[in-house]
Formats: C-alpha cells, sequence, structure tokens
C-alpha cells in the first residue's frame, strides 16, 4: 500500500486492466475455442499489472477481472470435456479409452513396477516396439480388460476432490442406549385431609388499616428516625462537655451512630441484627423514603452515610421534589457481609422495630399472600 503513488501511474494500471476487462467481453467467444490461448495470456498481464498495484481501487478492478477470467475459463473447461454440443460425453468412447487404460496399466511410469501384471507388461513394451493396436491385442488373455481396482487406484483416487475425512467421521463410535425415564409417582388424593378455607370479607376500612401495608410501614419507619435522631442528639449533648477535644467528641458520636452530619448512622438504622431478611426490607423502605423526598441520605467527615428526615411544608412539597436531582446508589448485602456489620458495630437490638414474622400454613382465600 502507497498512498504517495503517482496519479498517472494508477490510471496506467486502471487503464490496462480495463482494457484487459474489455477483451474478455468482446473476445469471450473466441477465448472459449479449443486452440486459443488469449485466457493464459490474459492473466500474464494482468500478472505484470498487479505487481504495480498500490491502492484499493486498483485491486477492486484486478478482482474483478479475476472473477471475469475465473467463469470464462470454466465454461472453456466445460466444452472441453462435455463438447460444444448438449449430449454431453460420449458413453462409447469414454468406456473405450477406459478399457485401454486399464489393459496397458495406465498410471504406472515403470515398466518393471510389480503393479503390473505380466500381460500389461507386455502390451506395453510391445507398444513402444512399435506395434499397431491391433497387435497388442492378441497379447494374453481379456482378463485386464476389466480391472476395475487398478482404474480406482491410478486414474479415480489422485483425482478425488472431496477432502479425505477419518473413517470415524462418517458415524459415531458408538450407540448410547437412551436410559428410561421412571415415571414419578404422586401422593394418592385424600379428600378427607384437605384443609377447609372460607372466602375472605373483604372492606374498604379494613384495606386502610392494614399494618404489612407498605405505605403503612414506611411512616413508621420515618417516624422512627425523627424519635431516635432526636433522642441520639439530646444523649450526645449531655454526654459532650466544653472541656472534651473533638477526638473524644467524634468518639462518643460515633459510639451512639450520630454522625457529624447530624443524621443517624445507615448501616445501624437499616441492620436488624436478629434478621437477614428485614435487613434487606428495611433496606427497601429506606430507599422508598429517599425516593419520595422524606429521607435524605448525607455523608460526613470520614464519608461515612447517615440518614436525617427532611422538614417540607406540604405546599411546597411538589416544587421541591421537582427541582430535587436524583442520583441512584446499588447496595450489595449478602449473609457474610451482613454478620460482618453486626460483628463490627457490635449491634444488639435494631433501631427500626422488629417486625413480627407470620406463619404462613396454606393459600388462603386469595392465594398465597
Amino acid at each position: 500500500y502507497d498512498p504517495d503513488q503517482p496519479l498517472e501511474e494508477r490510471r496506467k494500471v486502471q487503464q490496462g486492466f480495463r482494457d484487459l476487462l474489455r477483451n474478455i467481453t468482446e473476445h469471450s467467444e473466441e477465448y472459449l475455442q479449443g486452440d486459443s490461448h488469449g485466457l493464459h495470456e490474459t492473466i500474464l498481464r494482468a500478472n505484470e499489472l498487479s505487481k504495480q498495484v498500490r491502492q484499493t481501487t486498483e485491486a477492486t478492478i484486478d478482482s474483478r477481472l479475476l472473477v471475469s477470467t475465473t467463469d470464462l475459463s470454466y465454461r472453456k473447461t466445460l466444452r472441453l470435456t462435455q463438447g460444444s454440443l448438449s449430449q454431453g460425453i460420449d458413453v462409447d468412447d469414454f468406456i473405450s479409452k477406459c478399457i485401454a487404460y486399464m489393459r496397458n496399466g495406465g498410471g504406472v511410469a515403470s515398466e518393471d513396477s510389480l503393479e503390473l501384471s505380466s500381460t500389461q507388461r507386455q502390451r506395453r513394451r510391445t507398444m513402444h516396439d512399435g506395434a499397431n493396436d491391433d497387435d497388442t491385442g492378441d497379447v494374453g488373455d481379456e482378463g485386464d480388460m476389466m480391472n476395475w481396482a487398478h482404474l480406482g487406484r491410478f486414474a479415480c483416487l489422485p483425482n478425488i476432490r472431496r477432502p479425505a475425512l477419518p473413517g470415524f467421521l462418517l458415524g459415531p463410535l458408538s450407540v448410547e442406549k437412551k436410559a428410561r425415564k421412571a415415571a414419578k409417582r404422586s401422593a394418592p388424593f385424600r379428600p378427607n385431609s384437605l384443609t377447609e378455607t372460607r372466602p375472605e370479607i373483604l372492606n374498604v376500612d379494613d384495606l386502610a388499616k392494614k399494618e404489612n401495608d407498605l405505605t403503612a410501614i414506611c411512616g413508621k419507619i420515618l417516624q422512627q428516625l425523627y424519635r431516635i435522631q432526636a433522642e441520639t442528639q439530646q444523649t450526645v449533648a449531655d454526654l459532650i462537655t466544653d472541656d472534651m477535644d473533638d477526638e473524644e467528641n467524634t468518639r462518643i458520636m460515633h459510639q451512639h451512630g450520630l454522625r457529624s452530619t447530624g443524621g443517624i448512622d445507615l448501616m445501624r438504622f437499616v441492620v436488624n441484627p436478629k434478621s437477614f431478611g428485614q435487613t434487606i426490607e428495611n433496606l427497601f423502605y429506606v430507599s422508598f423514603l429517599i425516593r419520595d423526598g422524606r429521607v435524605e441520605i448525607a455523608f460526613d467527615d470520614h464519608d461515612l452515610p447517615s440518614l436525617a428526615p427532611v422538614d417540607r411544608e406540604a405546599e411546597d412539597t411538589g416544587a421541591i421534589r421537582q427541582a430535587t436531582s436524583k442520583h441512584q446508589a446499588i447496595f450489595s448485602m449478602d449473609m457474610e457481609t451482613w454478620q460482618d456489620i453486626i460483628d463490627t458495630l457490635g449491634l444488639k437490638e435494631p433501631m427500626i422495630e422488629h417486625r413480627r414474622e407470620l406463619a404462613v400454613s396454606g393459600p388462603g382465600a386469595r392465594g398465597w399472600y
């Protein structure tokens, strides 16, 4: 590739390729003749021009010329092998040539080769001595006339175009017997052991007072955050005196889960040391409160997250929510991490009240829920 190839040289190469393409198109019938050498000369000329190709434009023209030459060569080969007539190969001529090939031991160069029979050697010597074909027919018997093994070995096998494949690719080495699947038996149907359930009567008041409603649980957690923050701030204020340094003040605040932002430590607030499942639920509930703008999350001087409730007037809630930018974060919590947090912070009791887990014996009138 040479981007700085002279323009005059490129034009000369392109003109040469186009002349060859035009000659193939205009003289295609002439090139298909058996005694014509036009295709051979075209390929030689194209090879000389390809040595001067340095850019893709000329290479594209060269490829188009190669495709046209290949197609014309294929048509010429068909005409030479099958003839110009539609009848195809002369079967009688083909059979006579196969018989001559087998009788004279064609495909074997040396007359002393062990692959030749005695009659084949004698015929070949007679032919070399200048005898006529009619005389060679009298040499020996006619056993070599139908020597198909010789024809297949020396004429067919060297000209097979299919790739040589090992025998195991023709089929599986062994057939695996499919294992019979055993029928899975189910427990017998026993009407006497069924549990009777009655449909539940639902009222609007009952739905509004459900304690496990998402809105009700989030509201309870928000009220607990208000209360815990106020109590913790009051406790820390009572313990801190004027003669304490900043390091001692920070230690007391961390001991009670209060951060320098004034909020409650996030992990202390959401982690329930009694239940891993409720810890995950608390994270979801807190995320809903943050999404609704009821709780804010901030980072203290040590880049530790803290939670604090947001005091907003009812009439300004919509405007503030629209102006607040949203940021998303993904928490990853597993059993090992949950246990490490409990051991590191020394948690004994949860800040969010432990919710009583109801034992469900089976589906009710409305399903499993």
